[in-house]
């Protein structure tokens, strides 16, 4: 079993349900916005991308990952997301980083990578390059339905800027597609799917997170969030004309969330159709007071939706945020899966877990716990990404998302290993005793999450050579995760030992608190 990368400060770590957490690289890999695909035909090949030019492969089911640099004609940026389609051509797209061009100019095209030798190389071309506008946001899907009328079609879906972030009414924003039918080699002439436009300041009236999907017969969908709301469209000819825009749900306070101790989190749609033509929304919205995940569901091709149906299976008002949403299709069983950000576990909203449940018409089925412990939150000052990413193929599910490397200061990735078993109720949890540290720079505050199972009673000290600078007894009993929360102002910068003591044993880790 191996553990988060330096998140687990105290602890004796778990095994449970069998689900196994590993990092992209032992050493520890600086990266975030993880996007995981899994060959359908052979599970085993697995690829994901990452927000900066490395690109991971996996041929012993994702439990070690080789790194491999992109470096393609058009740059690479960022926002990458991955597939593979049922014939093995692996795909790549993501922003560009045009040399010519300062940021945000540079990404002024969508770029496609794909390579027809399981990763060993890959070509790329360059899409929806538009004079002076800004190409942001892709997504990708190939459909392969075996009675659909454009078989194999590669689709690409994005937002197009006028100009990157400007707050000016002139400039807006759009839903953009394109499609190829050479295996993502060439792509049609794009289209804009919108009716109407957002704005152009990369917030909450801005059209993003643009995703499509097909029904069995070549139906194609798309959805996206802007202006507090989450639209769709149709295309009845494989996406070369779109019909009237539709308005699925409001969204309350948009896609841009406001979570504590994160820099940004989005909560932008993402749609999936699975082999009978049965449609799934997924997102997130603040509309119980808290962050909750959410999804709609059709079955008669997108005419009529029901839901909003909650995922997160804990109490309502909690005050708890579920965030960040993402659902796959296992093309082989017809199962769905979601997983998303939680913290559930955390008394002061702080720490998060990640989480993921199967999902059937209108009944969401048990959330499973992925991590450990719940993991500590970077602050505003670190970028953690716009989205996580679940894949399945062949009842085998993999999930990859950011974490915080407190002892090397930067967001990596963890890739979660689970069955379809997994999923089936929920898992026993084995939690170990353990205590987590985590400061808050742009507030100036400790947090401590502790966890004591099965006992009375244990006590938490901070020493500092043969000083005492913390100690507090607590009551496991009472509130079995517990969270502390110091001020800064009374611990001088430097290395301290962290302890906490429970039926006769202690467990110990040196922390440093730098006091600013």
């Amino acid at each position: 079993m191996k553990f988060f990368l330096c998140l687990i400060i105290l602890g004796f770590g778990r095994v449970f349900g069998q689900i196994q957490l590993v990092p992209l690289h032992p050493d520890g890999v600086e990266t975030n916005e993880p996007c995981i695909a899994i060959d359908p035909k052979f599970p085993g090949t697995q690829i994901l991308g990452s927000n900066n030019d490395l690109f991971f492969g996996s041929e012993d089911g994702g439990y070690t990952w080789t790194p491999k640099r992109l470096n393609p004609a058009e740059g690479f940026y960022g926002d990458p997301v991955v597939y593979i389609s049922s014939s093995g051509i692996q795909f790549v797209c993501h922003l560009s980083k045009n040399k010519n061009k300062p940021w945000p100019s540079h990404f002024d095209r969508i770029v496609v990578e794909r390579s027809v030798d399981g990763g060993k190389t890959f070509t790329s071309t360059g899409i929806g390059n538009n004079a002076g506008k800004v190409q942001d946001k892709p997504w990708i899907f190939v459909d392969e339905g075996k009675k659909s009328k454009f078989r194999n079609r590669v689709y690409i879906s994005w937002t197009e800027f006028d100009v990157y972030g400007s707050k000016s009414p002139q400039d807006s924003s759009r839903i953009r597609v394109a499609f190829s039918d050479d295996d993502g080699a060439t792509f049609q002439t794009p289209v804009t799917v919108n009716d109407s436009n957002g704005d152009a300041s990369d917030d909450d009236n801005t059209l993003e997170g643009a995703t499509v999907t097909a029904g069995p017969h070549g139906e194609l969908y798309a959805v996206w969030a802007g202006r507090g709301q989450i639209w769709m469209d149709k295309s009845s000819d494989g996406g070369k004309t779109w019909g009237k825009d539709i308005i699925l749900a409001k969204q309350s306070e948009g896609w841009n969330l406001n979570v504590h101790a994160l820099l940004r989190s989005n909560s932008m749609p993402f749609v999936i159709a699975d082999k009978k033509g049965k449609l799934y929304v997924v997102f997130g919205d603040s509309r119980n007071g808290d962050q909750d995940v959410f999804y709609l569901f059709s079955k008669d091709k997108g005419t009529t939706f029901q839901g909003p149906i909650r995922i997160n299976s804990d109490a309502l008002h909690n005050g708890r945020d579920q965030y960040m949403p993402n659902v796959c299709l296992d093309r082989k069983t017809n199962k769905i899966y979601t997983i998303f950000y939680d913290r559930r576990n955390s008394e002061y909203n702080r720490y998060t877990d990640v989480y993921a449940c199967n999902i059937k018409e209108l009944k969401p089925g048990p959330n499973i716990r992925l991590t450990d412990a719940p993991f500590c939150a970077p602050g505003k000052g670190v970028f953690f990404g716009d989205y996580i990413s679940i894949a399945a193929a062949r009842k085998q599910v993999r999930t990859a998302f950011t974490v915080y490397d407190q002892e090397k200061l930067f967001a990596t990735v963890m890739v979660g290993i689970a069955t379809e078993k997994n999923f089936k109720k929920p898992l026993q949890e084995n939690k170990m005793p353990g205590v987590q540290f985590l400061q808050l720079r742009d507030t100036n505050l400790i947090y401590l999450h502790i966890y004591i199972p099965n006992s009375k009673s244990c006590t938490v000290e901070m020493t500092r050579g043969n000083q005492l600078f913390f100690k507090e007894l607590i009551n496991p009993v009472l509130v079995p995760d517990n969270e502390l929360i110091l001020p800064v102002e009374k611990f001088p910068s430097g290395v301290y030992e962290l302890s906490l003591s429970f039926k006769g044993k202690k467990i110990t880790r040196d922390v440093y608190i730098d006091r600013h």
